[in-house]
């Protein structure tokens, strides 16, 4: 049955017909352009706003939540007639 869903899967792929080039879309100017210039990230990092501090309180009490729905989930799984 796995071997059944996976060809079902694949045989889409083999059917659709080849992806037209995108190296014939470029220009000749753009091919011969240059590379854009790198510049430093350290004055873009200063000038950005840094990001408010997460309260641990609040953090805990999602990641608890968190941990008992999926200790749930899997208690459901575990329990789920095969």
């Amino acid at each position: 049955m796995r071997y059944a869903t996976l060809l079902l899967c694949l045989l889409p792929m083999a059917c659709a017909p080849s992806f037209p080039d995108l190296d014939d879309r470029l220009t000749a100017q753009s091919q011969a352009a240059d590379y854009p210039r790198l510049v430093p990230l350290e004055p873009l990092l200063a000038s950005a706003e840094a990001p408010a501090p997460r309260a641990a309180a609040t953090e805990g009490a999602s990641l608890e939540a968190r941990l008992a729905n999926l200790q749930r989930r899997a208690d459901w799984l575990r329990n789920m007639p095969l």
